[in-house]
């Protein structure tokens, strides 16, 4: 895939409105009938749009959680004069043990994804980290007592875009692989977010400072 993407289906149906801050995400996906309308695509978030509201209600969630933690990350709006997208920034800073993790969250109250394949991420690496992770709760109120399940991919220094199917997201607590839990339930979903890792339990050791610049965030049929 080249770095203008043009292996995308410029003709396909897309919603391309963002969630407002005066609505739910189960309410966005209700007024655009997404659970019926199975040949439609969505567009989750568009951060290339002048007028999106894309960039807010997102937060930190990092190793600072724990008192040890010295990592951070923080989701910023890159705009220039014709140009528009988001920056994922991030600075890992890893524990004696290797451990540590820099990432953003975003709360979906409960959103129903069974009607969707998997997630693409359109997006352009910058730094030496390349891997990363998308990953879900579903019902879920506490993130300390909940597992989380994660897909992870690797990235280049191109624009490219990175579809992760919902079946490669598989569940994790405090950072360990555990397969004694049921897979993710996608008519509950209640957060989702991106984390650049490293840890005692991965093989890819990772750290220090980096980006992601992120055009959109899509679920696919």
């Amino acid at each position: 895939m080249d770095n203008e993407m043009e292996g995308i289906d410029t003709t396909e149906s897309i919603i391309t409105d963002t969630i407002t801050t005066t609505e739910s995400f189960e309410e966005f996906m209700l007024k655009y009938d997404l659970k019926e309308n199975k040949s439609v695509n969505s567009t989750l978030f568009n951060f290339t749009d002048p007028n999106t509201t894309a960039f807010d209600e997102w937060f930190e969630v990092s190793d600072t959680i724990r008192e040890e933690g010295r990592s951070l990350a923080t989701l910023l709006p890159l705009i220039a004069q014709k140009y528009q997208s988001g920056i994922f920034f991030y600075l890992l800073s890893p524990q004696p043990d290797g451990s540590c993790f820099a990432g953003i969250d975003y709360r979906l109250n409960s959103a129903d994804f069974s009607q969707f394949t998997g997630i693409s991420i359109d997006l352009r690496r910058q730094g030496n980290n390349s891997g990363f992770k998308l990953f879900f709760y579903d019902n879920c109120s506490d993130l300390f007592t909940c597992p989380s399940y994660e897909s992870f991919f690797e990235t280049s220094d191109e624009r490219q875009q990175i579809d992760l199917p919902f079946s490669s997201f598989e569940p994790y607590f405090r950072g360990e692989r555990r397969t004694d839990l049921p897979p993710l339930n996608l008519t509950q979903l209640s957060h989702f977010g991106i984390q650049m890792y490293c840890g005692k339990y991965e093989q890819k050791h990772q750290f220090g400072p980096g980006s992601l610049e992120i055009f959109s965030i899509k679920a696919y049929k």
